[in-house]
């Protein structure tokens, strides 16, 4: 990987240059998506392991690059189906061997990611990326990373006023987008 080399200016050509082979794509996407892969497996798995999630999800995701096609959706959203897959994989593996314990401060309940449908969580992310920021930086602050609304004020130098109002509007808007009650 070129570490030299300046990220695609898009979403869209990150994927096209996944999607190509192209020299760098693999660290244009880890930085692109890395975070929001991170914050996902931590949510998940917990923060120990959490890395070994994010790594497995970059890992499984280039040897099986010749399988994405920027015509079936973003990048980023099949990134998420293979975090969710490893994640599943993860606490399975956990249940099974019941070797490593979950740690009461990770309160992780089982069945959470097997449960949720691959449709909802890409339009979850296709609908985050429509939004644009400020919005979807604040729920990728609240839920991915476990900010509060005054430290996302904080982050964002934003009043705390706008931060829950962002977060509310952007929350009717994922439920409505997902056909729930509004």
């Amino acid at each position: 990987m070129s570490r030299t080399s300046s990220p695609p200016a898009t979403d869209a050509a990150i994927g096209l240059d996944w999607a190509n082979d192209e020299d760098g794509a693999l660290d244009h996407a880890y930085q692109r998506w890395g975070p929001l892969v991170h914050g996902l497996a931590r949510k998940a798995v917990g923060p120990v392991e959490a890395e070994d999630v994010t790594q497995q999800v970059f890992l499984s995701a280039w040897r099986a690059r010749e399988t994405y096609s920027p015509d079936h959706g973003p990048l980023g959203a099949w990134l998420v189906g293979i975090t969710r897959r490893v994640v599943a994989d993860t606490l399975r593996v956990r249940r099974r061997s019941a070797q490593v314990p979950v740690a009461d401060d990770q309160d992780v309940p089982e069945g959470r990611w097997e449960d949720v449908d691959r449709d909802d969580l890409l339009s979850v992310y296709e609908e985050l990326e429509r939004i644009g920021d400020p919005p979807r930086q604040i729920l990728l602050l609240a839920y991915v990373h476990d900010k509060t609304q005054k430290e996302i004020a904080e982050l964002l130098d934003l009043p705390l006023g706008t931060v829950k109002t962002h977060t509310t509007r952007t929350l009717a808007r994922l439920r409505t987008r997902l056909g729930g009650a509004p």
